[in-house]
């Protein structure tokens, strides 16, 4: 996942991070709240710390752990970077059959 500062940190980098883990240790089947391991990093830089889900987050976690991500990057002052990587396109040697005869 590629990742880019928003116009407002809450936290000071102090640097660029493109990866983001979340870590969650064992909790009750019907939890109020559950702490979270995060953790961003970049070439430069890793800094990490724990962070509680509220119960509306934790109420609306199912299947899917994106309402999880999403509470993370804004807590941070994060967004997710959806901007596709750019195509490189390698050049390929000709084929026997369009080579040119000398």
């Amino acid at each position: 996942m590629k990742i880019q500062a928003t116009q407002s940190v809450q936290l000071p980098l102090l640097g660029t991070v493109n990866n983001l883990e979340i870590r969650v240790n064992s909790f009750p089947l019907f939890p109020s709240s559950i702490e979270v391991i995060w953790q961003v990093s970049g070439e430069t830089l890793i800094k990490e710390g724990t962070m509680t889900l509220p119960t509306e987050v934790v109420s609306a976690w199912g299947t899917d752990d994106t309402i999880v991500k999403d509470y993370v990057l804004q807590q941070l002052g994060l967004v997710e970077d959806t901007t596709p990587d750019p195509i490189v396109e390698t050049p390929q040697p000709p084929t026997p059959s369009e080579e040119t005869p000398q």
